[in-house]
């Protein structure tokens, strides 16, 4: 036993080796006083002048240490204080610990949050990713180049998508309405969109407006398995775009108004399910109405925040036989993520004996998220 316990922790270690030989990962925590071009690493969390514990963002990308030829890992911590905005030059995956960490069960084991105040990616950030982010102020994110990622983010105000950009992914986020407005949670210009724009699988308190005018609609690859939890807007549509698969929806507001393909009945926009019986979704191609959605959502009062817009057991299915909305589709990692964690192993409760100088009892309780 002894012996197939060793093979095995030598087999992990060398993955680890393999893994960190293509990219590094690195902490980021604004606790930490690491300064540049000082002797300063971070020192007062273990960093080293090799392996700096970064204390903003912004640090780790313009420092050369991070590959920019690669694609490094900045895990961005938890603690009581913001972080300032980012403008992204490099290749990264930036991954934070969630939300709704005081709410949600076994999801970390403290409620500190990776809140940044606005991130932007530019020339030569093609390829990155932000997961589990809280971003909160009004500048929000900006995409300016292509193949950009932003996933289980918690986003107060707007994703501002450019044009002549291509392959941006907008999957199981949960947008706020903390302006309280009609704002858009993608916001566009009049020079274009980006093509193979997806929008799947998230949590949306806000409108969704794929145009600039009534004329100038964009086009979304697809808008797949969202629950709109959107403002009405007086003499003008809450959710308006062009898409060959807009599918698995739940809008929950019953004075909205939708206009996707100018509201003509095809297959495209098919298994949603909408408040209203008029100018929603309709009651063709398996579109259903459901004017009471206290019958369709699992109690509120007894849910948190993103844990609200659930199903109850029983509800109809969708495209591919799987709930409706965020919580649906045939992939479970595909599903939104309550408080939006990562794809990777999370502590959420650690235990000790009390303290000694011979060995203590530790009890970790984790889980592997999908």
């Amino acid at each position: 036993m002894k012996k197939t316990l060793l093979f095995i922790g030598l087999a992990i270690i060398v993955s680890l080796f393999t893994q960190n030989a293509q990219a590094k990962i690195w902490r980021v925590n604004n606790t930490s006083n690491y300064k540049a071009g000082t002797t300063l690493y971070g020192d007062n969390l273990g960093g080293t002048s090799i392996n700096p514990v970064f204390a903003q963002l912004s640090d780790a990308n313009n420092s050369n240490l991070v590959d920019v030829n690669g694609i490094d890992t900045l895990h961005v911590e938890g603690t009581n204080i913001q972080y300032n905005g980012v403008a992204f030059t490099m290749k990264v995956i930036v991954i934070g610990t969630g939300y709704f960490l005081n709410e949600n069960p076994n999801v970390s084991n403290t409620v500190s949050e990776a809140s940044v105040s606005d991130v932007s990616f530019s020339s030569n950030s093609e390829g990155s990713q932000l997961i589990g982010v809280h971003v909160f102020s009004g500048f929000g994110i900006t995409i300016n180049v292509s193949n950009i990622l932003i996933k289980r983010c918690r986003i107060d105000y707007s994703i501002a998508v450019n044009s002549n950009i291509s392959d941006v992914f907008v999957l199981q986020n949960y947008f706020t309405n903390t302006a309280n407005s009609n704002a858009s949670a993608i916001t566009c210009n009049g020079f274009g969109f980006a093509t193979n724009f997806i929008f799947d699988n998230n949590i949306c308190k806000k409108t969704l407006l794929l145009s600039t005018s009534a004329t100038n609609i964009y086009n979304a690859e697809e808008c797949n398995n969202n629950v709109f939890d959107c403002p009405a807007i007086s003499g003008g549509p809450s959710i308006q775009m062009n898409t060959t698969s807009f599918k698995n929806n739940i809008l929950k507001t019953s004075a909205a108004t939708v206009n996707i393909n100018g509201n003509v009945v095809s297959d495209d926009v098919s298994f949603n399910t909408s408040a209203s019986a008029t100018n929603q979704f309709g009651t063709t191609n398996h579109n259903i109405v459901i004017t009471d959605m206290s019958t369709l959502f699992v109690d509120p009062s007894t849910n948190t925040t993103d844990g609200r817009y659930q199903l109850k057991p029983g509800s109809a299915a969708g495209a591919d036989s799987t709930d409706r909305g965020a919580f649906g589709g045939l992939a479970v990692s595909n599903h939104y993520m309550l408080s939006g964690l990562a794809a990777i192993p999370v502590i959420y409760n650690i235990a000790t004996s009390g303290v000694g100088t011979s060995g203590i009892n530790v009890s970790i309780k984790a889980r592997t998220i999908k």
